[in-house]
């Protein structure tokens, strides 16, 4: 299995770096996605293969925000997709 994942250390609540991640597994829908120039595509894959092991950066960001471990401000500035991580955070 062929993974791809991005990572960024940002501030925590506790003055300590934590990590916060994107993780994409090359499927074959992924692979497809490449092949057809639509990765626009791959978002939409990341954000809902879970159970494949994917997490979306603002998945985890909201995650590491449920824990207590950055504050909201930071989950907002760190996400990739801002409009997205303010529509997860606005479900809680």
């Amino acid at each position: 299995m062929v993974s791809i994942v991005s990572q960024k250390l940002l501030p925590g609540v506790d003055g300590k770096l934590v990590m916060a991640k994107e993780v994409l597994v090359v499927t074959p829908s992924v692979k497809a996605a490449i092949k057809n120039n639509t990765t626009s595509e791959i978002y939409l894959m990341i954000n809902q293969g879970g159970a494949a092991g994917m997490i979306t950066m603002e998945q985890d960001l909201k995650r590491l925000y449920l824990k207590k471990k950055i504050s909201l401000e930071n989950a907002i500035a760190y996400a990739n997709n801002k409009t997205r991580i303010q529509q997860l955070l606005a479900a809680i």
